[in-house]
């Protein structure tokens, strides 16, 4: 396997894994193992906002959720929400992240 991209939506990792922050303790054992894996085939990580990388949320909380493992052969076999989302994909659909804030007038 070469030439791999890694999507990810915290440009927090993306930085860690990248050398650029310091690693927490806590997961310093879990960034080596990237790191090691990432030196054998030739990788390149970048940052994703989370609405580009909503396919990938989607599945994983599937999993996080259920605490099972999962395996789509095909798209038909895909769950009813993420079949919407990979067609919105696919078409080239916008997502948009908006923001809003309650100003409370004193």
């Amino acid at each position: 396997m070469q030439n791999v991209i890694v999507e990810t939506d915290s440009l927090s990792l993306k930085k860690i894994i990248q050398q650029s922050w310091r690693v927490p303790w806590e997961i310093a054992e879990k960034v080596e193992e990237i790191r090691e894996i990432m030196k054998k085939i030739r990788t390149k990580i970048t940052h994703i906002f989370r609405e580009g990388n909503s396919l990938a949320d989607s599945l994983a909380n599937i999993v996080i959720e259920s605490q099972a493992e999962h395996q789509y052969s095909c798209f038909q076999e895909l769950p009813v929400k993420e079949r919407r989302i990979l067609n919105a994909d696919k078409a080239q659909i916008p997502t948009f992240r908006i923001r809003t804030h309650t100003i409370i007038p004193q």
